[in-house]
C-alpha cells in the first residue's frame, strides 16, 4: 500500500504549548504514493513538523481573515518546504512521489 494518513481530532492537546489556536481544533491529512510508498511514508512522519514547527505560524485565540491568510501562507510554505527535502532525501527514490490532501480545522 502506497497510501499513508494523519488524523488528529485535538490539535490543540496534541502540540501543547507548542500552538495557541481557536478550538476546537483538528488536523488531518491524506498522502497518496507514487512509485512506491516512501514519500508518502515520509510526509506522514514529517507533515506535522513542517507545518507547527514554523515561527510565522500564527498564534490566535480567534478565528479572522488575518488569522487565515497566515494559516494559508504558512501551509504553502509548509509543503514547498517538504517538496525540497523530499527531494534532497537520499533515502527516498526519485520515482517516489506523493500528493497531499490536508484539512486544518479550527473552531468548527
Amino acid at each position: 500500500m502506497e497510501d499513508e494518513h494523519i488524523r488528529i481530532d485535538d490539535l490543540s492537546a496534541h502540540l501543547g504549548s507548542l500552538l495557541v489556536c481557536p478550538l476546537p481544533s483538528a488536523f488531518y491529512g491524506v498522502f497518496d504514493g507514487h512509485g512506491g510508498p516512501d514519500a508518502a511514508a515520509y510526509m506522514k512522519r514529517h507533515a506535522m513538523r513542517f507545518l507547527f514547527e514554523d515561527r510565522e505560524f500564527p498564534q490566535a485565540l480567534q478565528v479572522d481573515d488575518v488569522f487565515l491568510q497566515s494559516v494559508e501562507e504558512c501551509i504553502r510554505s509548509a509543503f514547498l518546504q517538504a517538496d525540497l527535502a523530499l527531494a534532497d532525501n537520499l533515502d527516498i527514490s526519485r520515482s517516489s512521489g506523493t500528493t497531499a490532501l490536508a484539512a486544518l480545522v479550527f473552531g468548527r
